[in-house]
């Protein structure tokens, strides 16, 4: 059965308890029924968190491990059909939800490589797509609020309800849990933040803001905050005239890189407001080789970007000397940086391609239109 916008009468979201990553797809969905005239309702998610499936070289290996980051959505058609979609917001591309690999029609990832999908679609049966570059953020209007952070909630005390002497506490710290999560979706960037294109007062700052992530101690982790470190010193000591940014100065920043912490507010606000500024804006990876939120951001503000070479692949690919510039070692990046500063028609060229490729592949409002040809092709 084609999937066609057309035949949609109704989308069901089943509210997942992670809202940070989703937000994104939740602003999609609102954003693609009010174009299409198509009901938009939220329910409370009936599928299991339980089982993980991971790749491993040439293996799958099976745990009962919970699997949080995965959206379930409905679409009902008019012929009184449906199609059930996962959409994967998981960092790892080594990680795949057991629930939704038996149950859904079709699966979409995040941290989509070719490798890892290709073992696990041999073995389910099953084609994955991969999703793009979502980020955070929230509609400029939310669409039945109050219904949602119900539904959150109730997922929540689902998640931790426990019959044993410690059941209030389980409960308590829901309600806590639940009002955190629930404030930073709410207070997130709205979709018009991004889709209005603030020109640039200096095509030739270069903007690199990173943070340190809390209580990870992996060799993963490790390294992803070494490569920062290490940028942040080159770019201290080479391009020290143009540079903006540098670590998000709180308690995860030890004190031996105090030399790298960032005078800008660690607020999403201020990182918007600070790389608007600036022409050229540089990308490194996230954890467990995910495409983190700041790409996207800086395609939205139509930025020439120089970004780690990566292997996720996207549903249109990134092109290298039109979308942005790859770099693989840090000498690589240190010229492409002098070449963009002194190049500023090619500054204005990338940045151009970039904020195009937004609007026609990233922007909530075109995704799951694009996700639905994907899947007819």
């Amino acid at each position: 059965m084609l999937l066609d916008s057309r035949e949609i009468n109704q989308i069901i979201v089943y509210v997942p308890l992670e809202l940070s990553h989703s937000s994104y797809l939740m602003t999609s969905m609102q954003e693609f029924s009010k174009k299409n005239q198509i009901n938009l309702v939220y329910k409370s998610n009936p599928f299991s968190s339980k089982g993980r499936i991971e790749v491993s070289g040439d293996e799958l290996i099976k745990t009962t491990h919970s699997y949080l980051k995965v959206v379930f959505v409905r679409l009902n058609v008019k012929d009184n059909s449906s199609k059930l979609l996962a959409f994967d917001f998981h960092d790892s591309n080594a990680f795949f939800s057991k629930e939704a690999l038996e149950k859904a029609d079709f699966y979409i990832k995040r941290t989509y490589t070719e490798q890892e999908v290709k073992l696990i679609s041999e073995n389910y049966s099953k084609r994955i797509y991969p999703m793009g570059l979502p980020f955070m953020l929230k509609p400029d209007k939310i669409s039945h609020p109050d219904k949602i952070k119900i539904l959150h909630l109730k997922e929540l005390l689902k998640q931790s309800f426990k019959l044993d002497r410690f059941m209030f506490k389980h409960v308590v710290n829901s309600f806590y849990r639940h009002k955190t999560i629930w404030h930073s979706f709410t207070s997130t960037r709205k979709l018009s933040d991004f889709e209005i294109l603030i020109k640039a007062k200096n095509l030739t700052s270069v903007f690199y803001q990173k943070r340190f992530f809390p209580n990870q101690i992996n060799e993963d982790t490790q390294l992803v905050h070494q490569q920062r470190i290490a940028i942040v010193r080159l770019l201290k000591k080479d391009f020290q005239k143009y540079f903006v940014g540098g670590i998000k100065e709180d308690k995860n920043l030890p004190e031996k890189f105090k030399d790298c912490a960032s005078s800008i507010e660690g607020s999403q606000n201020q990182f918007l407001k600070a790389m608007q500024e600036c022409g050229i804006c540089i990308y490194t990876r996230g954890l467990g080789n995910s495409i983190g939120w700041t790409l996207p951001e800086f395609m939205s503000q139509g930025k020439a970007i120089i970004a780690e070479k990566q292997k996720v692949i996207f549903p249109q690919p990134l092109i290298h000397g039109k979308h942005l510039l790859y770099f693989d070692t840090f000498e690589e990046l240190n010229d492409l940086i002098q070449q963009l500063i002194d190049q500023p028609e090619l500054v204005k060229e990338l940045s151009k391609e970039s904020r195009s490729y937004y609007d026609e592949f990233i922007s909530p409002k075109v995704f799951l239109e694009n996700i639905l040809i994907q899947m007819n092709a």
